[in-house]
């Protein structure tokens, strides 16, 4: 199908749904992999492509509820499919990153904290006082005890919050 076919298809959709066709942004990037624990990929609201792992949110001042498309229909929405090729990009890239970092040589340090040099910074990991089973990680004066919602109680689940702390999503939003 032709780009401007498709294009099409994705304003047409959005005139069904009066909503607006031009000047949305975007304000999230969600990897499907790395949030469900299955292996069904996302089927876009717009098109309905159901092979989408990155889901770009799509928001509209004009609009009372956000759209979750694929990377060419977020283009299209907003007008700008290089950047959301690029948002997809680094996203990509990101994943590779993490993929990787569980790979890193931690330190114990005699007070049996466990420490990471990232960047030139220190990430610490640390265990609760109150409960020896959970785990903090702090980077930057930023400190978690929870991952994706819930206490950290292992120390991969705390390399991945560590991994969070240092390569948040939200700075590919930024850029």
């Amino acid at each position: 199908m032709n780009s401007n076919a498709y294009e099409a298809r994705c304003q047409r959709k959005l005139e069904e749904w009066h909503a607006p066709i031009s000047d949305w942004y975007c304000t999230d990037v969600i990897d499907i992999e790395e949030e469900a624990s299955d292996t069904d990929l996302f089927t876009c609201e717009l098109c309905g492509c159901s092979r989408v792992r990155f889901v770009h949110v799509m928001e509209h001042d004009d609009y009372f509820e956000d759209v979750r498309v694929g990377c060419i229909c977020a283009g299209i929405m907003e007008g700008d499919v290089l950047a959301a090729k690029e948002r997809e990009r680094l996203m990509k890239n990101r994943a590779k990153r993490k993929r990787n970092f569980p790979k890193r040589k931690w330190k114990e340090t005699p007070y049996g904290t466990y420490i990471l040099m990232h960047k030139g910074s220190w990430i610490k990991m640390i265990h609760s006082k109150f409960n020896d089973q959970n785990y903090g990680v702090s980077y930057n004066g930023k400190i978690v005890w929870k991952y994706k919602g819930r206490p950290i109680t292992s120390f991969l689940a705390a390399v991945y919050a560590a991994f969070d702390l240092v390569d948040p999503v939200e700075r590919i939003m930024r850029l």
